[in-house]
């Protein structure tokens, strides 16, 4: 009997939780996880209770009026699909589908929030104290008003050592997580720790049709604070991380995360959409391991950042630009081209034939000066002797002596 069919006649739901495993019509039932195979250092595969292979595999007890044998039985199920597997946790609830292959399992969807659909203390409030189906003293009846009602049929309350939902699990972030809006015809990933894939064709406002995918990594702190229940959406410029691929007319409502101003970048957009990618994070890393990283744009290229735009080259830097190129350092800040190897600062050509080196602006003004002073004292032997000292223009030269650090740069220095 195929895992995927339920009986087509109209017998009441109850009755197909009234037999026991390998009863006929026990395709579909409710159990609660007793324990989670997650290596092969389990417990209960190092004890040898089930193979080696069944990492993924659950202890379950299953939630049937016929089944009576409570903590100590030993049910397991595989994941329903081998593909995509979604963990459950201890003591939430699941689908168990039965085949003729053995037992499977789903996560149960019945539930206000994607992270867990039962209280921690499950399995001791339902099934503490259960004895086997041989005991008369418990009855299908009795087995049924524990489950439905949560009150076990008893007056303790169990060890507690089946309390919680695992080593790690964290039971106070039970609520917090919450289920994404829907729009029609969404296919939705979703996980129980606010991880989703959202392929969507109208998720906008308009209902325009627009294609998206939308892949997100943790629910944002606000949308956290949300009643629960409640259903929330994707937030590109507050979740922790996203991917988004857009199309059409989804208006992308992404903002600058960053104060500067956006000078340089003449052509950013007023509005974003059509076909376009974002990657938006705390921190993003692209790392080309063996190869090539290629940036190509059809239009403007912009980088705008609050911090340092910074370049560190093994093999140098190759810039051609068919128009101009602009630097413009504000503040009362400097502009630094330095060689630190003793190599060359080619300005103009690269071409080493064509170019002529650079003057010291401070050498030359020495120079001049020591030149002009020379000139201001010289004495011309003459027929009639000696002459005076300097020049009869002697006034000329000492202004323009005066006057030659003006031929000196405020701004470019040269070593």
């Amino acid at each position: 009997m195929g895992i995927n069919r339920r009986k087509t006649n109209a017998r009441p739901l109850a009755s197909l939780f009234n037999r026991r495993p390998g009863g006929d019509e026990a395709e579909i039932f409710k159990a609660i996880v007793l324990d989670v195979i997650l290596d092969e250092g389990h417990k209960l595969i190092t004890e040898k209770r089930i193979g080696v292979g069944k990492i993924g595999n659950i202890k379950f007890i299953p939630m049937t009026h016929g089944f009576l044998e409570g903590k100590d039985s030993d049910y397991f199920a595989a994941p329903f699909d081998k593909n995509i597997t979604t963990l459950p946790v201890k003591n939430e609830k699941v689908d168990i589908f039965k085949s003729t292959t053995g037992y499977f399992y789903r996560r149960s969807n019945d539930n206000l929030t994607p992270n867990v659909d039962n209280s921690e203390d499950a399995i001791e409030r339902l099934f503490t104290g259960l004895k086997s189906s041989g005991d008369d003293s418990k009855t299908g009846d009795d087995y049924g008003s524990t489950a439905n009602t949560g009150i076990a049929n008893k007056s303790d309350a169990g060890s507690g050592e089946d309390t919680g939902y695992g080593d790690a699990f964290e039971s106070d972030k039970a609520d917090s997580i919450h289920k994404l809006k829907l729009y029609e015809g969404d296919t939705l990933l979703e996980s129980r720790f606010g991880q989703s894939i959202r392929f969507s064709g109208y998720n906008n406002s308009e209902n325009k049709f627009a294609p998206t995918i939308t892949i997100r990594n943790g629910e944002n702190p606000d949308s956290l604070q949300s009643e629960v229940g409640t259903s929330t959406e994707e937030n590109i410029n507050k979740d922790g991380n996203i991917i988004f691929l857009g199309s059409g007319e989804k208006l992308l409502e992404w903002t600058l995360p960053t104060t500067n101003a956006k000078e340089s970048f003449f052509n950013f957009p007023t509005e974003l959409k059509g076909n376009q990618i974002l990657l938006s994070s705390d921190r993003i890393i692209l790392s080309a391991k063996a190869s090539q990283m290629i940036f190509a744009s059809k239009e403007d290229m912009g980088f705008i950042t609050d911090g340092q735009f910074s370049i560190d080259t093994t093999k140098g830097i190759n810039v051609t630009a068919d128009d101009n190129i602009y630097f413009d350092v504000k503040g009362n800040r400097d502009f630094q081209i330095t060689t630190s190897g003793g190599g060359t600062i080619a300005l103009g050509s690269t071409n080493k034939f064509e170019l002529e080196p650079a003057v010291k602006g401070k050498t030359l003004v020495k120079l001049l000066s020591d030149f002009m002073l020379i000139v201001a004292q010289q004495i011309f032997v003459t027929p009639s002797g000696l002459s005076a000292p300097g020049p009869t223009n002697n006034p000329k030269i000492n202004k323009i002596h005066s006057e030659l650090n003006n031929i000196l740069s405020s701004n470019v220095q040269l070593k």
